[in-house]
């Protein structure tokens, strides 16, 4: 049924659109606006908290290089300030900000920075007299407070809010003449249209799911209207999937830092928490929202966690488990806390290795220093017998001997330990090179009256020149402790899995069970009045280790107190290596 408009009707229907018009582009820009206003302050405030991060990661750096750095991985404008209200850094202005500003305008942006150094504000900046949603953060540079400021211009924004406004207000407008001419045509399907129509406006104005798109109907101008509806929402639908994806990329950078991240709510809740910080606190699974007091057991660290929400700038170490943990706590912008959680662990053990090597080489340098040093000084005695003199200058030998020695092993265990070795890989019979080693001893062990063989054969794959140190360390070690007239010494080489299986076994006094884990430490002696006695510098089995696993293998040591020792190393060899010594 045609219903006739007449010029009253137009007129009235007119105005009711562009109404309707003028209150949609008002209220889409307004809802837009704040829509992307919100969105831009929350990734304006978790970029300054990572900025602040990276400010006290960069310390070595140019200020003004490591403003314009966060510029480019955040994408805004980044301002640095010091205490005494100088701008230090601008990554637009860049260096020398501070001369282009009067110094009433310096100081009124310094002190509004400072004013907001915990939350974001909307304003006009002094330095270009353009408006920005600021968010700053309080942080440190070289060892003084600083204010790190990031700026997100307001232009951009303004300007995509209101390219919405016009797109619905064109849209209302396109929607309602069309109504109003169309309307004595097909008035009940063009009711049902525009109901879609504005059904679509409303979820979209609303924030809420759009739906599914708007079919096509048959009139071309309301097939056009319909088009043009469709093209805002997927508009506004790729704007909500650029935003997803930016979140999502912050959550995955979070993810892959090496170091434990946490952030907790305003009551102390895991808002997130990466997988590096569940690994270093031995969590399987965290339960979002859950408090942080349930899940962390340590009670020094669950208090540091609780206070950091209310309480800026913690610092502890802590020992959770088996790993030193390093902790910081930074209260956030808007609230909560961020926590950094590094394990310190290796840095801990090295600090207490590097503080026992020096005690023990200190004390071992100092002995037979003190002995040359008193035996020099009695034999400058005028009136000391000839017997006498004789006996001091043999120990001022010894002891020069036993020092050479160890400064020797100690050259030798640093080159091993600081990589500066590398071991060749080449085929050499074992048991050659265990009798070749033998010779250096068989004089001592004849006089000693202590049995010697070697039993079995074998193809090793190596550094023959360290394997002969292998075998002359141990060799010196078994003749230290076996006893003589009745001393037996055994090597025995087998074949293993793609490894040569080399045993060396004594009759000695043999280790005490408790001292066995420490037979391979620096310094560490079963019996430390016999070793320093029959001149042993306490680091052969230390060497021995370095060698043996330089080059793949294994070394285990196997003792009971009086009925002997048997150290048991591997070395890579076997039918390859075999094949390969043949061809050379």
């Amino acid at each position: 049924m045609r219903v006739p408009l007449g010029p009253v009707a137009l007129a009235g229907g007119a105005a009711a659109v562009v109404a309707m018009a003028a209150a949609s582009w008002a209220t889409t820009r307004h809802v837009a606006f704040g829509a992307v206003g919100d969105e831009a302050r929350e990734r304006l405030g978790a970029s300054a908290v990572l900025a602040v991060a990276q400010l006290r990661a960069s310390q070595g750096l140019p200020l003004d290089s490591v403003a314009s750095a966060l510029a480019v991985a955040t994408g805004y404008r980044v301002t640095i300030f010091d205490p005494e209200s100088r701008a230090l850094a601008d990554s637009d202005m860049g260096p020398g900000v501070a001369d282009t500003l009067s110094d009433r305008e310096l100081r009124r942006e310094v002190a509004d920075a400072l004013l907001h150094a915990d939350g974001t504000s909307l304003r006009t900046s002094a330095m270009d007299g353009r408006s920005y949603i600021f968010s700053a953060a309080r942080g440190h540079w070289r060892g003084e407070p600083a204010v790190i400021r990031l700026g997100d211009p307001i232009a951009p924004i303004a300007a995509a809010a209101k390219g919405t406004a016009h797109t619905v207000a064109a849209v209302v407008l396109a929607v309602g003449g069309a109504a109003v001419l169309l309307l004595h045509r097909s008035l009940g399907s063009g009711a049902r249209f525009l109901g879609e129509v504005a059904g679509l406006l409303q979820r979209l104005a609303a924030g809420r799911p759009p739906g599914p798109r708007l079919r096509l109907p048959g009139v071309t101008d309301l097939a056009r209207l319909a088009s043009a509806a469709n093209r805002v929402r997927s508009e506004l639908e790729e704007q909500v999937a650029r935003v997803s994806r930016e979140r999502d990329e912050l959550a995955h950078l979070m993810d892959e830092v090496g170091e434990g991240l946490m952030a907790l709510t305003d009551d102390a809740r895991i808002l997130r928490i990466n997988p590096a910080a569940r690994a270093l606190l031995g969590l399987a699974e965290v339960v979002p929202f859950a408090p942080v007091g349930s899940v962390v057991r340590d009670p020094v660290l669950r208090d540091l966690l609780e206070e950091s929400v209310v309480r800026d700038g913690g610092r502890l170490e802590v020992a959770v488990g088996e790993r030193e943990l390093e902790v910081r706590t930074k209260m956030g912008p808007e609230g909560g806390a961020v926590v950094l959680l590094v394990d310190i662990s290796e840095l801990r053990r090295l600090e207490a290795v590097r503080a026992d090597f020096v005690a023990n080489a200190s004390h071992e340098l100092k002995t037979p220093l003190t002995v040359i040093r008193a035996a020099a000084e009695t034999v400058q005695e005028e009136e000391l017998p000839p017997d006498l003199r004789e006996k001091f200058l043999a120990s001022i030998e010894d002891n020069t001997v036993r020092l050479q020695r160890l400064v020797d092993d100690l050259l030798d265990l640093s080159r091993y330990e600081s990589g500066a070795w590398c071991p060749e890989a080449k085929p050499f019979p074992l048991e050659a090179v265990a009798w070749s080693a033998w010779e250096e001893h068989e004089a001592r062990a004849a006089a000693q009256g202590v049995a010697f063989e070697v039993t079995g054969e074998g193809v090793a794959l190596g550094d023959e020149a360290a394997v002969y140190q292998v075998f002359r360390n141990l060799y010196e070690n078994s003749l230290r402790y076996v006893s003589d007239g009745q001393g037996r010494m055994a090597v025995q080489i087998s074949a293993g899995h793609g490894v040569q299986r080399v045993t060396v076994s004594d009759n000695g006094s043999g280790i005490p069970a408790s001292a066995l884990p420490r037979v391979f430490e620096r310094f560490y002696r079963v019996d430390t009045a016999r070793s320093r006695e029959e001149g042993g510098t306490g680091l052969g089995l230390a060497i021995v280790r370095h060698l043996v696993s330089s080059m793949g293998g294994e070394v285990t040591a196997e003792s009971q107190w009086g009925e002997g020792t048997t150290i048991v190393f591997t070395i890579p060899g076997g039918a390859h290596a075999r094949a390969r010594l043949a061809t050379v």
